[in-house]
């Protein structure tokens, strides 16, 4: 899957048609024609066929429409879906397993500096540790680490949360969830590197998103040169690796590939892991990807068309 490779500034052509491949594929009909009020009666031709199919099933930018169920930019724990049967819940999560949001990925270059960007309850920890993990594996590779995340006070629940009081009891921010998960992660790797990048809220409000995290690296010294190896959680992979194209991969030129922690990882117990996710989960990230791919494409074109 084109999505899981590195991204080389030289294959944007590659990229282009491999993203309208994941739009137009088996698994993403069967989801629309199941759960959303539309369907691809042919294959559109190219990612541009593709988007302009997309946009005629439903305004995927408006919030509130198809597959969202965020409230004030995030997700929300509670959902109905989370109770959906469990044929609805592995049917869901059998297309999600095709597209890519159920798999960690293993390195193919040779990065110089792990990025894990931060998350809610136990991302933090699982990226980190995936990143140790995966340095463990190159012991003659680098022990330079970047962290990212973002200026946000955690909510009474994800503070009262099991995961959080496990690693973080005394958090009361992103950024320090993420100081608790380098200290854990990496207790056993005293050489690496590790700096913690708090990045600020954006003037627009809210919080800083996947692409403008990633611009904020680039436009600093920790980010170093040669390739990077951007840590995250499986079912984000698809998502932010459009956006880390859009925000590093197209501006800089620089090689990166996404790595991301076992899917299992992310159940607060062993009952729980061995449950896919609760359908809402999958759908959100889904709609991520189409929105992802839209914003992307606009800077595809120049792209192919001076390569």
């Amino acid at each position: 899957m084109v999505l899981h490779r590195p991204f080389r500034a030289g294959e944007v052509e590659l990229l282009a048609d491999g993203v309208a491949a994941w739009l137009c594929s088996e698994p993403m009909r069967w989801l629309l024609e199941n759960l959303a009020p539309g369907s691809f009666e042919e294959s559109p031709t190219g990612l541009g066929g593709a988007l302009d199919r997309f946009g005629e099933i439903c305004d995927w930018a408006r919030p509130g429409t198809v597959w969202d169920f965020r409230e004030s930019g995030e997700r929300r724990l509670d959902e109905d879906f989370a109770s959906a049967p469990p044929g609805l819940r592995d049917e869901v999560a059998v297309r999600a397993t095709a597209l890519g949001l159920r798999s960690e990925g293993v390195l193919q270059t040779e990065p110089t500096t792990f990025v894990v960007l931060g998350g809610r309850r136990l991302a933090p920890l699982n990226r980190a540790r995936t990143a140790a993990a995966a340095m463990g594996r190159r012991p003659d590779g680098p022990e330079r680490v970047v962290m990212l995340c973002g200026r946000r006070v955690l909510d009474p629940a994800e503070r009262a949360s099991e995961e959080v009081r496990g690693y973080a009891p005394v958090a009361g921010t992103e950024l320090e969830l993420m100081t608790a998960a380098a200290e854990r992660a990496f207790a056993a790797t005293p050489a690496a590197e590790v700096q913690i990048v708090e990045v600020p809220d954006p003037p627009s409000g809210g919080r800083a998103s996947t692409y403008e995290t990633l611009r904020a690296l680039v436009e600093r010294p920790e980010a170093g040169e040669g390739p990077l190896a951007i840590v995250t959680s499986p079912t984000c992979r698809p998502f932010q690796y459009l956006e880390a194209v859009r925000a590093l991969g197209l501006p800089t030129g620089r090689i990166f590939e996404l790595i991301a922690h076992p899917p299992a990882w992310a159940a607060a117990s062993p009952d729980e892991a061995a449950l896919p996710h609760a359908p809402h989960v999958y759908l959100q990230e889904i709609r991520s990807v189409i929105q992802a791919a839209g914003r992307l494409a606009p800077a595809l074109s120049p792209a192919r068309a001076s390569a």
